[in-house]
């Protein structure tokens, strides 16, 4: 389903502008370009979106803030520096927001949301992309020669077993772009998954930190 009209307060685009400290009382923030893009899987139900735009701005208190922030924070990422976007424009029809989004077994579909990944990338230019979850990948893994062994499986054990953390990216169709890519745990279900997560020596919420950390420093960016 399309978005009626953006969210005035802090939400992920397409529902909102994706930008931290928007305000509907106060004009949008600056965009970070050559900042941070947090590339989530998809926005919301209508539902979610409806209750968001009701309260002018997603709650904090939801798990995708809660605990993405948390992490964010603890890496010291400037969060006025991150550009919070999707994968997959539009929302569900249905009050569900777990598992696959049903538009992704429309090919024409997955590969105009890929087309738009591009020109969102183009305008940003992050130093550092960061994807939610395993949905996101593979998908974005058969933009970039780079990304292809993200392309070739699916599952957190496949990621950590090819690398969640990619450097010297680059996405043909986006001229003098080279950044750094790193995959991540989705927030909502970071807990349950943090157990089988694997990365460097480490495992669990250290693998997920170091990921970030070791990001950051290959961006060029403060690690906190």
């Amino acid at each position: 389903m399309p978005v009626p009209r953006p969210i005035p307060g802090l939400a992920f685009f397409p529902g909102g502008y994706g930008l931290w400290r928007s305000r509907s009382e106060h004009a949008l923030p600056e965009f970070p370009a050559g900042g941070v893009m947090v590339l989530g899987h998809d926005f919301h139900s209508v539902t979610g979106y409806e209750e968001s735009l009701r309260l002018s701005g997603e709650r904090l208190t939801l798990p995708t803030w809660r605990n993405l922030l948390a992490l964010l924070r603890t890496a010291g990422v400037a969060l006025e520096r991150c550009f919070f976007t999707n994968l997959y424009m539009g929302l569900r029809a249905s009050a569900s927001t777990t598992g696959l989004f049903p538009g992704a077994t429309d090919e024409p579909f997955v590969r105009h949301c890929q087309s738009f990944i591009l020109e969102q990338l183009r305008v940003q230019r992050p130093a550092l992309m960061v994807t939610l979850g395993v949905h996101v990948p593979p998908v974005i893994g058969r933009l970039s020669p780079e990304l292809a062994p993200w392309a070739a499986g699916r599952g957190l054990k496949h990621l950590d077993s090819v690398g969640p953390l990619r450097t010297g990216v680059t996405f043909p169709g986006v001229e003098n772009l080279r950044t750094t890519v790193a995959a991540l745990l989705h927030p909502s279900l970071r807990h349950a998954s943090l157990r089988h997560h694997r990365y460097a020596s480490v495992e669990g919420a250290e693998a997920e930190h170091l990921i970030l950390r070791d990001g950051l420093v290959a961006a060029g960016m403060s690690a906190g």
